[in-house]
């Protein structure tokens, strides 16, 4: 869900509120990472409905970030304890350099795609790619450039942020970008078309999953809080793909410097995960962390990690198993949400 621009006011509103929005008269804080963009996250549906919001006893503040990589070294900085929407390679990449983090809650598969202009024609004619660095999509784009026989042919534009790599399309200083649904609705209106999916290339065994990640030491102290977090992020969800989602999307585009109308498009076909589907990611039949399917991908994705020179090793499953967290949804599960 990575962000898209604010107008220059709303910024400086936003740098001088934090976003503050008031789940409860208690006197804590609860700060959360979060992505700006047409998509609405479950933590600004939640931020944004006082009903979801009150079950949290905190005052939640959502906090802008622009990329997983700088959202993880936030949150290993104090900035706020919990991101909601990062990527599984910054994920990744931070715990296994040392970060006490872990993933209470998988929220959804993203559902990104390859932005081109009708002067490519086919996969032979790209030549430089822009993505955001060290991202879930970074993982994908090398993926694909792997699978389909391009990775010496074609060149990789990192960027700090999505925003950057959009005006650099669009001023034709790239052929294609690898970029968030969150900018496709605009980059199509710039001429773009897109060329393959995030659905398609986790069909090839690189699958970006986005995730609420919790610092270890604030889930053991507060657990309290978390719970009703990962309880309210979940039904946000299912509010968000409901019958009477343009309810709940629409408040939440204050949080996200989009129009409304914007966000209950994007947030539309925005694959979340099921709730169904929640436990076989957070673990597998036999109840272990170690055999889920977030494990599998944490797994490969720590491969990507140390190709790439941003990983020394890859983690043992139990080591990545220690890093998921699945008690809040079983207990969410088992008539934990107030």
């Amino acid at each position: 869900m990575p962000r898209r621009s604010l107008s220059a006011a709303l910024t400086l509103t936003l740098a001088a509120t934090g976003c503050a929005a008031h789940a409860s008269s208690d006197s804590s804080t609860l700060k959360i990472g979060y992505f700006q963009g047409a998509v609405a996250g479950p933590e600004a549906v939640v931020a944004a409905d006082p009903g979801l919001a009150s079950h949290v006893k905190a005052k939640l503040e959502l906090r802008p970030i622009d990329s997983g990589v700088a959202g993880m070294a936030q949150l290993r900085a104090d900035a706020f304890p919990v991101v909601s929407g990062v990527g599984n390679p910054p994920f990744v990449g931070a715990f296994s350099s040392g970060t006490d983090v872990e993933v209470v809650f998988a929220e959804s598969i993203d559902e990104s795609g390859l932005v081109v202009s009708d002067a490519i024609k086919s996969n032979g004619d790209l030549k430089k790619i822009g993505v955001l660095v060290g991202s879930t999509l970074d993982f994908q784009l090398r993926g694909w450039l792997k699978s389909q026989s391009l990775t010496d042919k074609v060149q990789i534009a990192s960027f700090a942020s999505e925003a950057a790599e959009a005006a650099a399309w669009k001023a034709h200083k790239i052929d294609a970008v690898y970029i968030s649904q969150s900018f496709l609705i605009e980059l199509k209106k710039h001429g773009g078309r897109v060329l393959t999916t995030a659905s398609d290339i986790a069909k090839l065994g690189y699958a970006a999953v986005n995730l609420l990640a919790v610092g270890t030491p604030y889930a053991r102290s507060n657990r309290p809080v978390v719970q009703q977090l990962v309880c309210q992020i979940s039904k946000a969800q299912t509010l968000a793909k409901g019958d009477q989602a343009a309810k709940y999307v629409r408040p939440a585009a204050r949080f996200l410097g989009v129009r409304p109308d914007d966000a209950v498009e994007a947030t539309k076909t925005y694959p979340y995960i099921p709730a169904g589907e929640e436990t076989g990611w957070l673990k597998g039949a036999d109840g272990k962390a170690s055999s889920g399917r977030l494990a599998a991908n944490f797994q490969r994705t720590a491969e990507f990690l140390v190709t790439q020179g941003r990983a020394k090793t890859v983690p043992s499953l139990d080591t990545i198993a220690a890093h998921i967290d699945p008690s809040f949804w079983d207990k969410a599960q088992s008539g934990g949400c107030s």
